[in-house]
């Protein structure tokens, strides 16, 4: 529950400044801690679209309620969208690699009065069933660009491996199939991007919040490339969302230029049919990659 006295939120604002003083300002996931008292601002940031987006899929997909559901946010940054997700009654875990991050992230916890919520300190290549169980939903917000392969291909199997019903990939997409990898019987094209230059420390490299951990490349998979790996995964349906709209991707894709996209995979079990049973033994048709 959030305060609301005078003298409440004053040591509230002062608990933030000492963060900020520490860690520096929340970077994007702008909170409200109390009456007028944000992590970033009383004013809309463009971080609220994305977060609306994120959790009506949530909601829409499971029915209307989180209430009880395990929820995973993998590379959580600042923590908001497992925060919003457990204000819905979800048992949330939130993985991130940095400690500036997640101490933002504790601290609205803590100024929140929320217990359905924990934060791990790990790298998201670690995940597994026997670290962390397994999970209703799995929330793969704006890191899955920021690995490389072969890693970014085992990443998805360990989501896959954890998810028992919904992931949500929110994720750049390679335009183009400059690149190629096989993987699993799966060739895997996209392109390469740079992350941080090869001579950067490992503390540089951990104060850049928005980059990989130490990888210098990430390597973005195309739409069809991506939607292979998620079918060898055990999705059985993926779809990608139009709406909530988030404006800022919506301009880029008219513009030409945009290559962000969210999509939603459900963990199912393959359909039998009983009125053609011909295609039964078949395994998904696979997705032709674009021309390079």
């Amino acid at each position: 529950m959030t305060v609301s006295s005078p003298d409440a939120i004053a040591a509230l604002e002062a608990a933030r400044a000492k963060v900020i003083a520490e860690f520096g300002d929340w970077t994007n996931h702008n909170m409200r801690l109390a009456d007028g008292c944000y992590t970033i601002a009383p004013t809309p940031t463009p971080s609220e679209p994305k977060l609306r987006r994120m959790t009506q899929i949530v909601m829409d997909w499971c029915g209307g309620s989180v209430e009880g559901l395990r929820i995973l946010d993998l590379a959580c940054l600042e923590g908001m969208y497992g925060l919003e997700l457990a204000m819905q009654g979800a048992q949330v875990v939130g993985i991130e690699g940095r400690e500036a991050n997640l101490a933002k992230a504790r601290f609205v916890k803590e100024s929140l009065g929320l217990s359905n919520i924990d934060f791990y300190c790990d790298d998201v290549r670690n995940l597994s069933v026997e670290r962390y169980g397994q999970f209703d939903v799995v929330l793969c917000l704006g890191i899955y660009y920021h690995l490389d392969a072969p890693d970014v291909f085992r990443f998805m199997e360990q989501i896959g491996s954890v998810c028992t019903k919904l992931a949500i990939v929110d994720t750049h997409v390679s335009r183009t199939a400059e690149e190629q990898h096989d993987y699993a019987g799966l060739t895997l094209a996209g392109c390469r991007y740079v992350e941080h230059a090869p001579e950067a420390s490992t503390d540089d490299r951990l104060k850049i919040l928005w980059a990989s951990l130490d990888n210098d490349y990430s390597f973005w998979l195309t739409r069809p490339s991506l939607f292979n790996l998620m079918q060898h995964c055990g999705f059985t349906s993926i779809y990608e969302c139009h709406s909530p709209l988030v404006e800022k991707f919506e301009q880029l894709r008219r513009s030409g230029t945009g290559d962000r996209a969210t999509f939603v995979a459900f963990k199912g079990r393959p359909v039998a049919l009983r009125s053609s049973d011909l295609s039964n033994d078949s395994r998904p048709l696979p997705w032709p990659e674009i021309p390079r």
